[in-house]
């Protein structure tokens, strides 16, 4: 049957394998950081224990419940986004994937695009958790900037920078980017290589 389909089309595999313009061992994917959903979880169970127990006859509590439900399942919520996004590097663009976001789940930002990428250490002796990456995205001949948070990896750092072409703002940005520094700070690395544009 596949033979007769292919016979009386012949271009349907050709366009199949032109659909995907990116190779996939050309491509690296980073995936999403782990999350601890206890606070969530402990919210919406602490909510759903109320209402089972039949401590919401007045209606404080019950207004007091409804509110554990709801923050319970936005933490729930935010921490699922942080689970399944995957950060994929291609030769062409960086390809931020979501399914659990609702509006937008696919994001493709041109290395041409990204404008500036911030590390920033938030303790002392921090570890990789401890830092954040914040990566920012300008769609050429448009104003608003839009930005993607993230758990800080180095070789997710290296790639976007150098791919994206990216210069240090000032001499103090680490070179070597799998060590921290010991001390906090924010290591910014944009287009122009100053931090006024």
């Amino acid at each position: 049957m596949a033979e007769i389909a292919q016979m009386a089309n012949p271009l349907i595999e050709a366009e199949v394998e032109n659909s995907n313009p990116v190779n996939e061992s050309e491509k690296i994917v980073f995936t999403g950081s782990h999350r601890n959903m206890a606070v969530g979880v402990a919210m919406f169970a602490t909510a759903a224990l109320a209402f089972s127990m039949d401590l919401t006859h007045v209606f404080f509590a019950r207004a007091i419940a409804w509110t554990f439900v709801l923050w319970g399942l936005l933490f729930i919520y935010g921490s699922l986004l942080d689970v399944y996004q995957s950060y994929e590097v291609t030769d062409d663009a960086l390809i931020i994937r979501n399914p659990v976001r609702f509006l937008l789940p696919t994001k493709v930002w041109n290395w041409g695009n990204i404008q500036r990428i911030d590390v920033t250490v938030n303790r002392n002796d921090a570890e990789y958790q401890d830092a954040t990456a914040k990566v920012y995205f300008q769609q050429s001949g448009e104003l608003n900037i839009e930005r993607e948070d993230r758990v800080y990896d180095p070789e997710l750092v290296r790639l976007i920078i150098e791919r994206a072409g990216l210069l240090p703002v000032d001499k103090k940005n680490p070179i070597n980017l799998t060590v921290l520094p010991k001390t906090k700070a924010t290591y910014i690395w944009n287009k122009t290589g100053r931090l006024a544009a």
